[in-house]
C-alpha cells in the first residue's frame, strides 16, 4: 500500500503526492470515491488575503466499519475542477493551521504562492474554487467536493474588550469579567454567523470548553455565563469566568468570526494574566 506523508514544503512534493493519489483513485470523481458520505463534515476553505494564506479544514470520523482512518487529503483544483489538482495532506496534530490536536478536525494552512500551490488566488479574483476532501480507511476512500465562491469578503474582528488581568479566587467562588468582541462584515453584520474564542492555557493546552461561543442575541443569563447588551449590533459578548482551578500564568485568547459563506476571519489575539 502506498503511504502518503505530510505536505508542508514545496510544489514538487505536491505533484508527487498528487500523482500517487491519482494512481490509487483513477481520477477525481471516479467510482473509487463515495460522494454520499457522512464521514466528512464541516468542510471549510478560506483565502486569508491579509496573510496570503489558504486554509483547508474538515471534520472526519476516526474509523469506518472498524477500520481506522489513515490519511485525510484536500485536492485543490483552483477554478477548474477538470484540471490536475494539488494534493494537500491535512493533519490533526495541532500544526500548520490545525488548532487543537486529536479533535478529529483535520486542517492545513499553506502559502498562496506558486512555490506551494499551482493555483494562486488574487484579491480581485471572482468565481468558484473547487476543493475535494478525501479520507482513506484501509482500501476504502470517501470524498466530498466543496465549492467556494470567491469575491465575498469575510468578516473582520475590529476590537476585543476584556480584562488583561484577573485574580484567581479562593475555593467555592469565581471571578467574573465581561468580554465584548466587535465584528464587521462588508455584507453587513447580519452576515456574521458565529464568533468564538480559543482559550489557550499557560501550559500550551486549550481550555476544555474551547471553542467558546460568543453571542449577539441580547440575552443575559448569568447561570449560563451569557451576557449581551443589545441584539444584532455587531458586538458578540459573554462572561469570562475564572475559578480556583485555573492555573496561574498568562492565557492566550484567539478570537475568530465566520460568515454564512464559511469565510473565517483572521485571528485576533489577546492575553490574560491570572494571578
Amino acid at each position: 500500500m502506498i503511504k502518503l506523508h505530510y505536505f508542508f514544503s514545496m510544489r514538487k512534493t505536491l505533484w508527487l503526492l498528487s500523482g500517487l493519489l491519482l494512481f490509487i483513485l483513477g481520477c477525481p470523481g471516479g467510482d473509487a470515491t463515495d460522494e454520499e458520505t457522512t464521514s466528512l463534515q464541516d468542510l471549510h476553505f478560506n483565502y486569508h488575503q491579509g496573510l496570503n494564506k489558504l486554509f483547508f479544514s474538515v471534520q472526519v470520523e476516526p474509523s469506518y466499519l472498524g477500520t481506522q482512518l489513515q490519511v485525510v487529503n484536500a485536492l485543490y483544483f483552483g477554478f477548474d475542477s477538470t484540471q490536475n489538482a494539488d494534493t494537500l495532506v491535512l493533519n490533526d496534530i495541532g500544526y500548520s493551521g490545525d488548532i487543537i490536536p486529536d479533535d478529529d478536525i483535520y486542517s492545513i494552512n499553506v502559502s498562496n504562492d506558486s512555490n506551494y500551490v499551482s493555483y494562486v488566488l488574487e484579491p480581485t479574483d471572482t468565481g468558484n474554487v473547487y476543493i475535494k476532501f478525501l479520507v482513506q480507511y484501509g482500501t476504502t476512500i470517501k470524498g466530498r467536493m466543496l465549492i467556494f465562491e470567491t469575491g465575498n469578503q469575510g468578516p473582520k474582528i475590529l476590537s476585543v474588550s476584556m480584562p488583561d488581568t484577573m485574580r484567581r479566587p479562593g475555593a467555592d467562588s469565581v471571578a467574573v469579567g465581561n468580554l465584548v468582541v466587535t465584528v464587521s462584515d462588508p455584507d453587513g453584520h447580519e452576515d456574521v454567523q458565529t464568533c468564538y474564542l480559543m482559550f489557550q492555557k499557560p501550559d500550551g493546552t486549550y481550555s476544555s470548553g474551547s471553542p467558546i461561543s460568543l453571542y449577539d442575541d441580547g440575552i443575559q443569563d448569568f447561570s449560563m455565563y451569557l451576557w449581551d447588551e443589545e441584539a444584532y449590533d455587531g458586538k458578540f459578548s459573554r462572561y469570562i469566568i475564572i475559578d480556583s482551578n485555573n492555573p496561574l500564568g498568562t492565557y492566550t485568547s484567539y478570537f475568530y468570526a465566520r460568515d454564512y459563506s464559511g469565510i473565517l476571519s483572521e485571528p485576533f489575539i489577546t492575553t490574560l494574566v491570572v494571578e
